[in-house]
C-alpha cells in the first residue's frame, strides 16, 4: 500500500513538472517585416495609404541575411500625407497556422539599415532610444493620388535562434519575416513576391519552412506570391536552417554591408519568371528532435486516462484495507 502511494504522489508530480516546459516557437530569431504608422499625431493618416504591393528579396547566409523590401503604397486621399513610419527592432506574435506558437524576432539592431523613397535616401528621423526603445523611424511624404515607392536594406544576426517544443530545443539560424504587419495599411495588399536565395552552400534539403502560401524551387531560391491580403494579421515566411556557429563575428561581417547590399540589389534584378520552378515541400520548422516530447506525450495521455484508473485502483485498496480491518 505505501508503494502504491509512492507511485501515486510520484505522478502527480510529474503532471506539474510538465507544466512548466518551454513556450513551444522560434525564438531570437534574425529578421523584420514591413514598417508601419506608429506616432498618434499621425492617426488622421490611418487607412487612407494603401499598400499597394511589395516585393522582398531575402540571402541567407550561414550566420545571417541580407534583406531588400520594395514597397508601393497609394495615398488614397486628396491631400499630402507626411508621416512617420517606422521598422521595429523586436517583437513576440503568435504563429497565425501553427497556434500555441509564439516567435519572438529579437533583432540587436537592424544593421547598416538604410530606406529611401523614389531611389532617394531618406535620412533615419529616429534611431531607438530611452524614449523610442524598439523602432527606427523615417519621417515620409505621400502625395496624394501617386505611388510612393518606399526601399528599405538591412543585416540581421540568425545565428542565436532557439527553436523550443516542450522539453526539447534545437539551436539554429533562423529568420522570419513579418507579413502580418501588412494590414495595419489600407487594405488589401494586391501583390507580393518573395525571394529567398540559399548562399554559403546551404541546401534544399537541410532548411524547414513555414509560408502563407505555396513555396517554389528554382536550384537555391525559393520564391512565394500572394494576392489581395493583408485584411488581417496574414501567416509569416519562417525558415531554419544549418547549426549554431560558435563564436561568430556579426560584427564583422557589418563592415562589408555595401558589399552584401549590392549583392542583393543584383538579385533583386534576376529574370525570375524565367526561372524553372518547382512545387517544393519543407519540414515544420517548429519541431524539434528529441525524446523529451515523447515522454511529455505519455505523461499527458496518461494524465487523461491514467488518473481515474489510479483513483480507482487506490479506492480498490483502501476499501480492500478497510474491510480487512474490520475483519480483524
Amino acid at each position: 500500500m505505501k508503494k502504491f502511494c509512492h507511485l501515486f504522489i510520484i505522478f502527480i508530480v510529474a503532471l506539474f513538472l510538465v507544466a512548466n516546459s518551454a513556450q513551444p516557437g522560434v525564438w531570437n530569431a534574425g529578421g523584420s517585416g514591413s514598417f508601419t504608422l506608429l506616432y498618434p499625431e499621425d492617426s488622421m493618416a490611418y487607412k487612407k495609404i494603401q499598400m499597394k504591393s511589395e516585393n522582398i528579396y531575402m540571402q541567407l547566409y550561414k550566420g545571417f541575411a541580407t534583406v531588400k523590401g520594395d514597397y508601393y503604397f497609394k495615398n488614397t486621399a486628396k491631400d499630402t500625407l507626411k508621416i512617420k513610419v517606422g521598422y521595429p527592432i523586436n517583437t513576440v506574435f503568435e504563429n497565425v497556422r501553427f497556434h500555441n506558437h509564439l516567435n519572438e524576432v529579437r533583432v540587436d539592431g537592424l544593421y547598416k539599415i538604410k530606406g529611401l523613397t523614389n531611389e532617394k535616401e531618406l535620412k533615419i528621423f529616429e534611431k531607438p532610444n530611452l524614449k523610442n526603445e524598439n523602432w527606427y523611424v523615417w519621417e515620409v511624404v505621400f502625395p496624394p493620388k501617386e505611388i510612393t515607392k518606399f526601399t528599405v536594406y538591412f543585416l540581421v544576426n540568425t545565428n542565436n535562434a532557439k527553436i523550443t517544443q516542450g522539453y526539447n530545443s534545437d539551436k539554429k539560424n533562423a529568420f522570419i519575416y513579418l507579413i502580418e504587419t501588412g494590414y495595419l495599411w489600407k487594405s488589401p495588399i494586391e501583390k507580393g513576391n518573395f525571394y529567398a536565395e540559399l548562399k554559403d552552400n546551404i541546401s534544399l534539403k537541410n532548411i524547414k519552412v513555414a509560408s502563407p502560401a505555396l513555396v517554389f524551387s528554382a536550384k537555391n531560391i525559393l520564391h512565394f506570391s500572394m494576392e489581395d491580403y493583408g485584411k488581417k494579421p496574414d501567416e509569416n515566411f519562417v525558415i531554419t536552417y544549418g547549426r549554431r556557429i560558435e563564436n561568430f563575428n556579426f560584427k564583422e561581417i557589418t563592415k562589408s554591408s555595401d558589399s552584401y547590399f549590392s549583392a542583393i540589389d543584383k538579385f533583386s534584378t534576376t529574370n525570375f519568371k524565367n526561372l524553372n520552378y518547382k512545387k517544393t515541400e519543407f519540414k515544420n520548422p517548429y519541431d524539434v528532435s528529441g525524446t523529451g516530447n515523447f515522454l511529455i506525450k505519455l505523461v499527458y495521455y496518461l494524465s487523461i486516462y491514467g488518473i481515474p484508473l489510479l483513483i480507482l485502483i487506490f479506492v480498490f485498496f483502501l476499501v480492500r484495507k478497510i474491510i480487512r480491518n474490520i475483519k480483524k
